[in-house]
């Protein structure tokens, strides 16, 4: 009998608005030593990307550096959905 994989459990999501169009990016840990940060833009879930990190404090730098970056670009964080 296969073992399933393990869940993910959501470690930080912000959500960004600009007009009328949403990002959320958001890290998750998935597993015991993975952790992922995810951008999905609302808009067109299928172009969502995932990038997998071994230690958290990797996975929080990118995770700043992508906000950084979508508030350079005028995105603002929004309410949490």
């Amino acid at each position: 009998m296969k073992t399933p994989p393990p869940q993910s459990t959501r470690v930080l999501r912000w959500v960004f608005h600009r007009n009328d169009d949403a990002i959320t990016c958001e890290i998750d840990a998935a597993g015991d030593r993975a952790f992922e940060v995810c951008i999905v833009p609302h808009w067109d879930v299928s172009a969502a990307t995932i990038e997998r990190f071994e230690a958290v404090h990797r996975a929080f730098e990118r995770h700043a550096e992508l906000a950084r970056r979508l508030r350079e670009a005028g995105w603002q964080r929004g309410i949490h959905q």
